[in-house]
């Protein structure tokens, strides 16, 4: 299996679009088409779609706030066919890498609602800890040291 990072252009934007997270998520991140709209209204916006040998399977958004030195996961999505095969994690790692190389940071930051279908759990056992914030009022901040 050979899982990348891959810029997202004209080529591979529709694929990447229909991309779908499974039913009970939802609520808990927005699709891949309004997460690319949303980046054009971002100051610092990074994305990759993630592929598993030539396939689309996901995708990652990142302002990477290169004036503050914060970077913040926005959305991290994998298609709901491909979850639960450990591509999560490898893309998490892939993402790390990336950014490390692009950009020379040392954290990375993100938040999560809380709920029975929470994402937290993963995001804890990619290494990101509470850092003890809550962004809007509602979503817990986890902090990844790079």
């Amino acid at each position: 299996m050979n899982l990348e990072l891959r810029s997202i252009d004209k080529t591979n934007f529709y694929e990447i679009c229909q991309l779908q997270v499974a039913k009970n998520q939802l609520n808990h991140v927005d699709s891949n088409a309004i997460s690319l709209a949303e980046a054009n209204f971002m100051s610092f916006p990074w994305f990759k779609g993630i592929y598993a040998d030539n396939n689309p399977i996901g995708f990652v958004l990142v302002n990477a706030d290169t004036v503050s030195g914060k970077f913040e996961l926005w959305r991290f999505m994998l298609d709901k066919s491909q979850q639960s095969k450990g591509y999560g994690r490898i893309a998490i790692d892939l993402l790390k890498s990336a950014l490390v190389k692009e950009f020379g940071i040392s954290a990375l930051y993100t938040s999560v609602v809380t709920g029975s279908v929470s994402p937290q759990g993963f995001y804890e056992s990619c290494g990101f800890e509470s850092t003890g914030h809550l962004v809007e009022g509602r979503e817990i901040e986890l902090r990844l040291s790079l």
